[in-house]
């Protein structure tokens, strides 16, 4: 595998959006989709990362393979149809949406992530998510050593999850393809972003202020789908710090890296959050994020965090 882009000890600093230091033994930057099946049939259990916008590195590195997908940026256009490899940004994906007057997914404007992650996530806002224009996706299954073809009723989407999310260790998406809304004005589609973006700046740190998104899903009760961030806020954390980790003041569902936060930090900070929203209540959160590391006693505290 020389002919692939690979880095030895390498800070993933670049590589996610709460901009944490942690030292990978080896990350690969894959360029084409033979390069990285080629990657996932011979490296054991390896961390796949597009912008690292819902990934929690360990502070004491990340001992596992690491794979970027960046530059797996293609997009097939068929209009109403896109099809998109896994290192598309989804701000670009956005973009590129409105330049061909499809709707449906002005919702991505401003969200910080590549398409793998997202559909993973099933990520979402406004009431949409992306699922609601998903079609099929072409996955690797590392148990079978081959490339599958799953539909949208096989990815198992769920709120902010999917099979994919379930199962990280076996499945990795290549591309997914999705059937938009040909939309007969710019004008419509423009203010749906704008309006998407809008709301992300009054509520939601801005990409100069290095977070990873919300920390826990929103929690269901009595059939009832309440806000995580209002529970959190009743509890009086925001600006709460632990270390470098603080809770943003705007939404008390984002944890910022305010100065120099570790990973302990973040954890530690995340453990207060759901202890006293459960004290006060009743209410287990879950965490949304998903932490990569192998330090014993973060893993353990992490552990303690995911079983409440």
């Amino acid at each position: 595998m020389k002919e692939i882009e690979h880095r030895i000890n390498y800070n993933l600093k670049p590589f996610n959006t709460l901009r944490i230091s942690s030292v990978a033994d080896d990350v690969y930057l894959p360029k084409t989709m033979d390069e990285i099946k080629l990657l996932l049939a011979n490296l054991s259990n390896p961390v796949i990362v597009g912008n690292g916008s819902n990934i929690l590195f360990s502070s004491s590195g990340v001992k596992r393979p690491v794979i970027v997908t960046r530059h797996l940026d293609k997009v097939i256009v068929n209009p109403p149809c896109i099809e998109v490899q896994a290192g598309v940004s989804t701000i670009k994906l956005s973009n590129m949406a409105f330049e061909l007057r499809l709707s449906g997914f002005e919702f991505l404007s401003g969200l910080p992530a590549t398409l793998g992650g997202a559909v993973a996530m099933n990520a979402g806002a406004n009431a949409q998510a992306i699922s609601d224009y998903f079609v099929s996706a072409k996955v690797y299954d590392t148990n079978e050593d081959k490339i599958i073809e799953l539909s949208r009723d096989e990815m198992e989407f769920s709120y902010r999850s999917s099979l994919l999310k379930r199962n990280p260790d076996r499945y990795v998406l290549l591309s997914a393809k999705f059937e938009l809304v040909q939309s007969d004005s710019y004008t419509a589609i423009k203010q749906l972003m704008d309006e998407a973006v809008e709301k992300r700046k009054k509520s939601q740190p801005g990409l100069n202020e290095p977070n990873i998104g919300c920390a826990f899903k929103n929690p269901v009760k009595d059939g009832q789908t309440l806000s995580a961030g209002k529970l959190i806020d009743e509890t009086g954390l925001k600006g709460h710090l632990v270390g470098g980790a603080m809770v943003y003041f705007n939404h008390a569902n984002f944890i910022i890296n305010f100065n120099e936060a570790t990973s302990m930090d973040y954890i530690n900070l995340m453990r207060e959050m759901q202890r006293l929203v459960f004290d006060k209540f009743d209410i287990m959160l879950e965490p949304e994020v998903v932490y990569i590391g192998s330090d014993k006693k973060e893993t353990e505290l992490w552990n303690t965090l995911v079983k409440g």
